[in-house]
This record gives structure tokens, C-alpha cells and sequence, in this order.
């Protein structure tokens, strides 16, 4: 796991997240990138570094990770939380300019195509009750294994939530979710939306349902094709209070978008 820490009340809030759950054998790098100087040149790439911050962030023992380990990188926090890991933690935002409408900050970009299961934590709280959005899509599916991959997935109770907008096999996108939540434990009801508009029917039944987290799988759009289309995982991901798990299967970078 890679924890974004920018000593946030934002970041203060995912790690208490962390630390809300188990992690059995799963090693933690508490990573913090500060912004190079520009006006010195580097002849090699920033490498990340172990270091001792004043205020450490130290593990639960309930949350049982085997290695908990304190990285800093001088880099832009946008390259440095590009790195391999099975899940990335990030809070809502961190300190900058425009943060209430959530310009130019690290998430944002992140969300555009996020490197890695991506967990942007709204609360502390232990996650129970889960909102798995599934339209059939590999990212879609990809999200709903990467929830089951948790260690703590099993026990959770979730209601896939699917739209019928003319365009999903909302019956095969319903029993492929089912199925691989049912194998990890994961106790699962669902729930069709017949409106047909996606984005709107999705926020609609976030706002009259309450959850600890919401699953979203994204198309990682980037450049002019995503400001033009927008992006669903996107629009929800800043318009509900849940926290979410947003995921991007196609891992082969876009050749023209």
C-alpha cells in the first residue's frame, strides 16, 4: 500500500482510515514528496528515500500491517504517487489553491487516470457497507476484484448498483459482480436504475443511501476527450461524501486521447 501524506487534515483522515481496518502481511509506505527546487537541474530521476519525519505516523496494532515505512521524494506529489502498489490512499484534498473546487490539486490529476487502485478516504470510519457501480465494463470489474482483494472484503455487506441505459447487459453485469464478490465473502444484493442517465441515476441513489464506500471503475480519459464527455467515476467522485475506490483496468497508456 502507498499512503499519500501531506500532513493534511485530509491526510490525517485516510490514515485513520488505514488504520480502521486489518492488514495482515500488507507492508505500508508512508510516502511524502515535496516540490524540487526548479532552479536546480537534476542529472537522475528523484528517487524516494527513508527518512525520519518529526511527527512519524504510527500504525494501530489492530491494523496488523507487517512493515510500516516512512518514504520522502523530492518530486512533484502528482509523479511520485505513480508507483507500483496494490492500493493507493489519498485523502479528499490537500492544502492549495482553489481546493473547494478541487483545481490543480494531486487527486484530481490522479483521478484522471488513477496508477493504481485508487481509495479516496472521507472518513475513519471501518468499512461495512459497500456500493459497487457496475455497467460491465473491465473497469468496472476490475474495481469490484480490486474491493475483493481486501483482507478484510469478507463479511461486507454490498449492493451492486447498475443503470439500464440501453447500452449495459444490466443481468451479465450484475451476476459477474455478484459472483466475484460472493467468492470473497461478501454478502450482495443489487439494484437496477431504469432512467437510463447514468451519471444522474448513480448520484441519485448515493444521495438517498447511505454507505462506507462507493466502487467505481473509470475509463482514466484524459486530455480534450475528457472534457469533453466528462467522466462518470469523476462526477461522483467529487459530488458524493462517500468515500471511493476508483479503478482504471486498461493499464496500456492511450495512444490518442
Amino acid at each position: 500500500m502507498v499512503f499519500g501524506d501531506d500532513s493534511s487534515s485530509s491526510a490525517d483522515l485516510a490514515w485513520l482510515w488505514i488504520n480502521s481496518h486489518a492488514w495482515p502481511g500488507w507492508r505500508v509506505e508512508v510516502l511524502t514528496a515535496v516540490m524540487p527546487d526548479p532552479v536546480v537541474a537534476r542529472s537522475e530521476p528523484a528517487m524516494p528515500r527513508e527518512w525520519s519525519p518529526l511527527n512519524p505516523r504510527r500504525a494501530f496494532t489492530e491494523a496488523r500491517f507487517d512493515q510500516v515505512v516512512q518514504l520522502t521524494i523530492d518530486s512533484d506529489p502528482r509523479l511520485a504517487l505513480c508507483r507500483p502498489a496494490d492500493l493507493l490512499v489519498v485523502g479528499q484534498r490537500g492544502p492549495g489553491m482553489a481546493k473547494a473546487m478541487h483545481l490543480g490539486s494531486t487527486v484530481e490529476w490522479l483521478m484522471t487516470r488513477p496508477p493504481a487502485p485508487m481509495l479516496i478516504a472521507r472518513h475513519g470510519r471501518p468499512t461495512r457497507r459497500v456500493i459497487v457501480c457496475h455497467d460491465g465494463s473491465p473497469h468496472a470489474q476490475g474495481a469490484t476484484e480490486a474491493l475483493c482483494m481486501m483482507p478484510w472484503a469478507s463479511g461486507l455487506s454490498a449492493t451492486v448498483l447498475t443503470v439500464e441505459d440501453g447500452r449495459t447487459d444490466v443481468e451479465r453485469a450484475v451476476a459477474t459482480a455478484t459472483a466475484s464478490l460472493e467468492a470473497a465473502g461478501v454478502d450482495v444484493d443489487h439494484h437496477i436504475a431504469r432512467h437510463g442517465e447514468p451519471t444522474l441515476d448513480l448520484l441519485s441513489y448515493l444521495e438517498r443511501h447511505d454507505a462506507d464506500l462507493v466502487v467505481l471503475g473509470t475509463l482514466g480519459l484524459t486530455g480534450v476527450r475528457r472534457f469533453r464527455v466528462g467522466s462518470t467515476a469523476g462526477v461522483i467522485a467529487h459530488a458524493t461524501e462517500h468515500s471511493v475506490l476508483v479503478v482504471c483496468a486498461d493499464e496500456t497508456p492511450p495512444a490518442s486521447r
